[in-house]
């Protein structure tokens, strides 16, 4: 019987040097990734630094070589890190790390499908900063980039996460709110317009947040394009009417019968304009 070859290959035409097209293949850990290519040889790729120096010597006691050095191995794993962070570059936004416009199309896509499939609504959460363009022309975008990164890192710190945060254009940002309804969708937004104003003035800048929001319910047939049309509208609204203000569709405030007084008085506080306020605690103060 003819006699089986062992060695460790080093050949990329024989194997994808890639460790995680390896592992995916073959399902073996680091310590050796086996592939049958000819009936007479076995081709071993070992890696040598997730090898023991008492494996190394077991394996060249059974006759395997090793062909992989070191440096090749931390070349590979190096273009590794760099295919990977290619990879990110083409969904984030480089100067603030948030997803980029491209991502945030394609995920608005998917989480409509999602609602549709699952009769879970989701909500989008449009922003553009108010007087931005006026930081940049006066205090240069130097300083403007500075207040995007420092707003894009309490993002980070303080979003979900199951949420998407996108930058949708210069000084304009997309967070998309899976499985969320249309009234936490408001009271989140109403956090990020707080966070937003305080890293404005921790900058001492003239910076503010009109924010449109809306809910894409499970039964809506509406398109991704159509349904952006929807909440840009809102946010038109919110910059037409002061800026520095948050739009939404009429939210249905429970009934009195289901949540006490002080829980509904909070609730009208929280959504209902200023101008409607006051009339319905006069209302709410004539039934007593």
């Amino acid at each position: 019987m003819k006699a089986v070859k062992k060695t460790a290959l080093l050949a990329s035409q024989t194997l994808p040097l890639t460790l995680e097209n390896i592992f995916k293949k073959t399902g073996l850990k680091p310590a050796a990734a086996l592939e049958q290519k000819k009936p007479q040889t076995e081709f071993i790729l070992i890696l040598a630094e997730s090898v023991s120096p008492a494996q190394r010597a077991k394996l060249l006691s059974h006759g395997f070589s090793f062909k992989l050095k070191d440096d090749l191995l931390h070349s590979l794993i190096r273009l590794e890190k760099e295919n990977h962070h290619l990879k990110s570059l083409s969904v984030t936004d480089e100067l603030t790390g948030v997803y980029n416009k491209r991502f945030f199309s394609r995920q608005l896509t998917v989480e409509i499908v999602r609602a549709q499939r699952t009769g879970e609504p989701f909500c989008l959460i449009f922003i553009d900063l108010d007087n931005f363009k006026i930081v940049n022309d006066t205090l240069g975008h130097t300083k403007g980039d500075e207040f995007l990164v420092k707003m894009c890192r309490q993002i980070n710190l303080n979003i979900r996460p199951t949420d998407f945060a996108c930058r949708f254009g210069g000084d304009e940002f997309a967070i998309i709110l899976p499985a969320t309804s249309l009234l936490d969708g408001v009271k989140i937004a109403k956090r990020w317009h707080e966070i937003f104003s305080q890293v404005a003035k921790d900058m001492n800048l003239p910076v503010s947040s009109s924010i449109g929001v809306d809910q894409f319910s499970a039964s809506s047939r509406q398109s991704a394009q159509e349904f952006l049309h929807q909440v840009d509208q809102l946010l038109y609204k919110a910059k037409k009417t002061g800026k520095g203000k948050i739009t939404h569709p009429d939210i249905e405030i429970p009934d009195s019968k289901a949540v006490t007084r002080e829980e509904r008085e909070l609730l009208y506080h929280i959504f209902q304009p200023s101008g409607q306020k006051q009339h319905l605690r006069k209302k709410d103060k004539g039934k007593n």
